[in-house]
């Protein structure tokens, strides 16, 4: 018996290198989770750690992914869309708004100086116009990567704060615009009317598709399609995908689409939304990553050390970091900062990352940078990044802390019904008064404990009302036996700047007066409570009352309800007159009122006309209810 069986040996088995998309997505992986905690162990930036990590798997290092991959470029390029659709997604706006002249001073400043420089030693170093261009814009941008350490020591309000935030627009969208400039003039061919023309083209058809019809494709394809999270991230992608395209059939890089794609979708997609919080996951998961491991493959320490290496690294860190250093001289001199503010912005706007690293992968691959001018780069990068670091750690303790913050009414919009069909008209209104200062609005379907297993389903009907108002939320059930405590749990859980209360009839909500009150008066926001129901805003009126004995409370509650009228109804806001106590019930059907009110009794005097609505404002630090009512709570 033996001997009819075969003889085994280790000698017959066979062991293959590893190989394939398996083998390089494993070793992607394991550079993304491990490059960056040995990095931040020795008090480093993580972003060294991916292109560190990408160099020693990469062909100059262990050679394990090798020069003739195609994988890892191809996936660090959507990597590279995905970090400036990003980017343009997560710049706040509402900054430039309110500091819009400081803003587009200093953006200008802080581009201008660095483009400049840059532009010289280009010409200095005898290269050609466009690769000289190229060097410029790369250097005038910046990435705020130190944004998040001043915004946990909470500064993010200060004005030069502000300031190099909002100025991050400017520059970034300038360099962009000369990126495509220079590339478009590389690829295409003619001459340089031709060019021109092309390029002038091409960027309008792509201003007009991305911040022109973009947003209202992606709000109604939100509204039908986006009440699944698959969806919506999906949605997401195929934007700055489809405005890449766009980009690029007109000779225009694509990361330019994707950053423009990112500012149209930046109000549709609030910072502290829930389709936000997935693109940053992915994004910080996968496609960044993957991306900085992508030029890391380009790393080449043999180049690195050479002399024109260095020689270019030295001249790159003096046009870059020199050049923002004179624009956070020029704004401390002729713009009022101080020196710590200045010391602050210079710290903000020295690292270079994102369309730094961009404009250099680009000119590398239409051949106007060899790989000593990308190893020049990455250079320049790690210094910066330290630079920044630096300054910014001593500069934070020296800047005072903004006395107190403002917190815009739209910031965080509480919407708590206990009807699913009044939801629509709450998020409706949440929209539009959140609109201006890129916020957010939470829905709230309120029950008792009794009743919650059943209302559970009636979730996806809110979450619909939601997105077809245009409005990224996942509703949540609030169960509570009292209707005040629960909301002002959630109100303080979720730091809303808004308490919007919807109730059907005068009768429930006078029946909950007391308990809207306690909410008002342990709140610091406004509360304001919606009776009745609509299917869509038409007109749009204000009570002014007058009240026998007005105080501060009566003025604040007045100013708050104009203030959300205005919003709601834009310019075409008309006044009511409030002498005739059945005034509600002479409301026109598709008219919504705004009222402000000192006593959550005025809402017992009548239910709104069938088809209009009232929403009664009472602000944040009303008196507490007596002592008797709050037993009712």
């Amino acid at each position: 018996m033996p001997g009819l069986l075969p003889s085994l040996s280790l000698a017959s088995l066979t062991v293959k290198s590893p190989t394939g998309p398996a083998w390089e997505f494993l070793l992607l992986f394991l550079v993304v989770i491990f490059g960056p905690t040995l990095i931040r162990r020795a008090r480093g930036p993580g972003i060294i750690g991916l292109i560190l990590g990408g160099f020693v798997i990469g062909p100059y290092g262990l050679n394990l992914i090798g020069i003739g991959n195609t994988t890892v470029p191809e996936l660090g390029q959507l990597g590279l869309l995905y970090l400036m659709f990003v980017a343009g997604v997560e710049l706040d706006l509402a900054l430039i708004r309110v500091h819009r002249r400081a803003v587009v001073t200093f953006g200008a400043i802080t581009f201008a100086l660095p483009m400049a420089l840059g532009t010289l030693f280009g010409f200095a170093l005898s290269w050609s116009a466009p690769a000289a261009l190229l060097l410029g814009s790369l250097l005038s941008s910046h990435t705020l990567l130190l944004y998040p350490t001043v915004r946990e020591a909470g500064l993010s309000t200060d004005l030069g704060v502000a300031t190099a935030v909002g100025a991050t627009v400017l520059t970034d969208t300038a360099a962009l615009i000369v990126l495509a400039a220079v590339s478009g003039s590389q690829v295409a061919g003619g001459s340089a009317a031709s060019i021109g023309l092309q390029l002038v083209v091409g960027l309008a058809v792509l201003v007009v598709f991305s911040l022109g019809l973009l947003p209202r494709l992606a709000r109604l394809a939100f509204g039908y399609l986006g009440t699944d999270r698959v969806v919506r991230y999906t949605l997401a992608v195929a934007s700055f995908l489809a405005a890449a395209t766009v980009a690029e059939s007109f000779g225009i890089e694509p990361i330019v689409g994707a950053f423009f794609a990112g500012l149209a979708l930046n109000r549709l997609v609030p910072n502290e939304g829930p389709l936000m919080e997935r693109i940053d996951f992915f994004g910080s998961a996968v496609f960044v990553p993957v991306f900085l491991v992508s030029v890391g493959l380009l790393l080449n320490p043999s180049v690195m050390v050479q002399a024109q290496t260095l020689k270019l690294a030295g001249l790159f860190i003096a046009a870059g970091i020199g050049g923002k250093a004179l624009a956070s001289l020029v704004a401390r001199m002729t713009m009022g900062y101080s020196t710590p503010q200045a010391w602050l912005m210079l710290g903000l706007t020295i690292p270079q990352a994102a369309a730094t690293l961009a404009a250099t992968v680009v000119g590398f691959n239409i051949g106007l940078f060899d790989q000593s001018v990308v190893n020049a780069v990455l250079v320049l990068i790690l210094v910066s990044i330290i630079v920044g670091t630096v300054i910014v750690d001593r500069a934070k303790a020296k800047v005072p802390a903004p006395v107190a913050a403002i917190r815009h009414l739209g910031a965080h919009i509480l919407v708590t019904v206990e009807d699913p069909d009044q939801a629509p008209l709450g998020f409706a209104i949440g929209a539009r008064v959140a609109a201006p200062d890129s916020g957010v609005v939470r829905g709230i379907l309120a029950c008792s404990p009794a009743d919650a297993r059943r209302r559970v389903a009636l979730l996806a009907k809110l979450s619909k009302a939601g997105f077809a108002a245009g409005v990224d939320t996942e509703p949540r059930l609030l169960v509570h036996s009292s209707l005040a405590e629960g909301t002002l749990n959630a109100a303080l859980s979720e730091q809303a700047s808004l308490v919007l209360i919807g109730q059907r009839s005068a009768e429930a909500a006078s029946a909950l007066g007391t308990s809207a009150e306690a909410v008002a008066a342990a709140t610091p926001v406004p509360v304001a409570i919606l009776m009745g129901n609509l299917k869509s805003i038409g007109e749009v009126e204000l009570i002014r009352t007058e009240e026998p004995h007005p105080g501060p409370a009566a003025s604040d509650a007045a100013h708050l309800a104009a203030e959300i009228a205005e919003r709601v109804g834009g310019p075409n806001v008309s006044a009511r007159a409030s002498d005739s106590p059945a005034w509600p019930a002479e409301l026109a059907p598709g008219t919504l009122c705004v009222a402000p009110a000192t006593s959550w009794q005025l809402l017992a005097s009548s239910d709104p006309a069938p088809g209009s609505a009232i929403v009664i404002v009472l602000e944040s630090g009303a008196p507490a209810p007596a002592e008797g009512e709050r037993d009712l709570v």
